[in-house]
């Protein structure tokens, strides 16, 4: 047996050597050199850029469904260009095309003009040429198909609503003296710009800075006193709680609560903590989880309602589990109930040292279980006695990927070139399945479960193993150089990235922080959407609230359907032995090699659609379609 799994492994990590160019199934040939490429995820729709034109490819017929020239949006005004010195800095670093997620629409920048064109139609929703400012920055609200535009004109910076119905602003309202925009770069990353609709308010987080406006009018109701990097709206609809950064160098946080009528805090002074780790709002009281504590806080007066903190410093992750809530602090882990008891005697050790990362930790059954970077092991639920009498030592210095098997209700993990099998009713530690010789483990990003066994997989290497520990295939794969790696976007959506149900990327990433939701008794209210969703999982969530998609509805279930599929294919883009760049698309069933092409360019700039698996690239002055095989 070992003989046969040798010399199956032997055959399938030949590296790529010569082979017949694939010859594209249909081109699209342009008067100039394509510039940018995107596909919109919603319609489907190729939209490209070449000269002054922009286009819109249909990948089911693969032909040009709608063009748009300098008559649809425009030529360049120098003067606006010379009159302020921030505007060629922004159109510098702008992308000539961005698709909108959740949406119909790419944003366009052409001619140091923004648009916003409807892919499905092919119309320019808007178009700011018509405008006396020009745009810095966008941001959709899908649930009323509306945007918000950060304008500046002159030295003022100012808010507008557009309606995309009809591509005119509703309101412009100033808020401030315009800053430099190129010290906007330097903001720290967490202050993402959000906008939210509640009613008749729409709060919008730009730059750090709190607005609420009136919706229909446009009036600024108030503007926060601080910096804020989130903010959260509580269920009484009179209160929003809001972290912020102590400045940009600093390690602090601080959290509040405000009056949504003036936007004023409504507490004597703020929790300040290293780093907020969890948020639970119960209508009068609020649960917040930091860094160097864990207690609920009546919400109107900011007063602590236990008598002693849960646990002193560095706590890290919360998960509430019914009633009771299951947390780390440091490298241990307790479970306390509502009321801030401990349900355990004493705290379980689940690594070696507090920075060490966990990759699982949650109920399985009536037991608890935990992967980290050292440790693996089942502790009983009700009384916290670990199960097996030796954890599993992972080496922390290789990677730990997670998967779960929902039919057996266990996880396959692997680490240190070993797959284990984690099963709730065994009595001790497993002994590793399966060990492997993983060529690049630490560029592994995705361990996937299927009926016959567990694929493995990275940028350029993927290998399936079945359940009973032999190898099926292992490919390898040279990486290209840097230069040649410029867009790997595409095959992260549909290949070994992205679309994976077991996908240890969806394990090992904490979810960004929220704010869960219960009534006065602790009973969930509002389930709150995981951070890491699969692209289907997304749009759907997107279109379940979205005015936007009313209008490509139908399509929009055909073609996330479709999506599906993608699980079983990884897309590497590697190097041949003669030098030339390759996209190879395997299947993931049987490692077999279904298609290979070869990219002519340095910096390929293609796209893969998750739909229909064909392939979009931009070669010179065309766009080369490669039908799916």
């Amino acid at each position: 047996m070992k003989k046969i799994t040798f010399s199956i492994i032997l055959l399938l990590t030949v590296s790529i050597s010569s082979f017949a160019q694939r010859k594209y199934d249909e081109i699209v040939t342009t008067e100039n050199t394509v510039q940018d490429m995107v596909q919109n995820g919603i319609t489907g729709i190729v939209v490209f850029k070449e000269g002054g034109t922009i286009k819109g490819l249909d990948p089911e017929t693969k032909k040009v469904v709608w063009t748009l020239t300098k008559d649809d949006f425009g030529t360049a005004s120098a003067g606006d260009i010379l009159t302020d010195p921030d505007f060629g800095k922004v159109f510098k670093e702008k992308s000539a095309l961005t698709t909108v997620p959740g949406s119909p629409y790419v944003e366009a920048y052409i001619n140091s003009k923004y648009i916003i064109i409807n892919t499905d139609s092919g119309k320019v929703v808007y178009n700011s040429s018509k405008e006396s400012f020009w745009v810095t920055q966008s941001d959709f609200i899908p649930e009323t198909d509306e945007y918000l535009l950060t304008l500046k004109k002159d030295g003022d910076m100012a808010i507008a609503l557009l309606d995309m119905k009809t591509g005119e602003l509703k309101w412009n309202t100033t808020v401030d003296k315009a800053k430099s925009l190129f010290s906007f770069s330097f903001k720290e990353s967490a202050n993402t710009n959000i906008a939210t609709v509640h009613g008749s308010v729409i709060y919008y987080l730009l730059y750090g800075k709190l607005y609420s406006f009136d919706r229909n009018s446009g009036k600024l109701n108030w503007k926060g006193e601080e910096d804020y990097s989130k903010f959260y709206l509580t269920q009484n609809d009179k209160n929003i709680v809001v972290v912020n950064n102590a400045g940009t160098f600093s390690s602090k946080q601080y959290l509040n609560v405000l009056n949504t009528e003036n936007g004023k805090s409504i507490w004597k002074e703020s929790i300040k903590t290293k780093r907020v780790v969890y948020l639970e709002d119960w209508g009068t009281k609020l649960l917040v989880a930091h860094y160097s504590g864990f207690n609920f806080y009546d919400l109107n007066s900011g007063e602590k309602i236990w008598k002693k903190d849960a646990r002193g410093d560095g706590l890290k992750r919360v998960i509430p589990i019914d009633q009771d809530f299951l947390y780390v602090a440091e490298n241990e882990m307790m479970l306390i109930n509502k009321d801030g008891e401990k349900l355990w005697k004493k705290f379980i050790e689940i690594s070696d040292d507090k920075e060490d990362p966990i990759y699982y930790l949650g109920k399985v059954g009536e037991k608890v279980m935990y992967l980290t970077g050292t440790y693996g092991n089942m502790v009983d639920y009700k009384t916290g006695v670990k199960l097996w009498k030796r954890n599993i030592n992972f080496d922390k210095n290789r990677p730990v990927l997670p998967t779960y098997d929902e039919s057996t209700n266990s996880y396959l993990v692997y680490n240190d070139e070993k797959l284990y099998k984690f099963d709730p009713s065994i009595s001790d530690k497993p002994d590793p399945f399966a060990k492997v010789n993983v060529k690049k483990e630490k560029e592994l990003n995705s361990i996937e479960l299927f009926p016959w066994g567990v694929v493995l997989s990275g940028p350029v290497e993927v290998m399936g193993v079945n359940m009973d520990g032999t190898i099926k295939y292992h490919l390898t794969y040279s990486q290209p150089g840097e230069t040649g790696r410029r867009l790997l976007k595409s095959a992260a959506i549909a290949g070994s990235i992205g679309l994976g149900v077991g996908s240890a990327v969806s394990s090992v990433k904490g979810a960004d922080l929220t704010m869960t939701y219960r009534d006065s008794d602790g009973n969930m209210r509002t389930a709150v959407a995981k951070g890491d969703q699969t692209n289907k999982d997304q749009a759907k969530t997107y279109a379940a609230g979205s005015a936007a998609l009313g209008i490509v509805a139908a399509k929009f279930n055909s073609r996330f359907n479709a999506m599906k599929q993608n699980r079983d294919f990884s897309y590497i883009f590697a190097k041949a032995d003669s030098g030339e760049k390759v996209l190879v698309k395997v299947s993931k069933t049987d490692g077999k090699e279904i298609d290979k092409i070869i990219f002519t360019n340095n910096q390929p700039v293609y796209e893969i659609d998750p739909a229909t698996q064909n392939i979009f690239y931009v070669s010179d002055k065309s766009i080369q379609i490669f039908n799916k095989k």
